[in-house]
């Protein structure tokens, strides 16, 4: 996660991006961290990953990245 969060929050985004970004990539490491621990991958935990991915593109594209 330190790879992401440095690529992402390093390239000059408004604030509040930043703060949405930190605030997903933190929502990121938390649901990572759950599902490493219930010891296998679940269709939900797929979806979840979808879900995470559309967020963070969002933030991207409103960014105009």
């Amino acid at each position: 996660m330190p790879f992401l969060r440095g690529k992402l929050l390093g390239n000059g985004f408004s604030e509040g991006s930043k703060r949405q970004l930190e605030w997903l990539l933190d929502e990121l490491q938390s649901f990572y961290e759950r599902v490493a621990c219930c010891g296998r991958v679940e269709e939900r935990h797929l979806r979840a990953i979808k879900s995470f991915h559309r967020d963070i593109v969002s933030v991207l594209e409103t960014e105009g990245a």
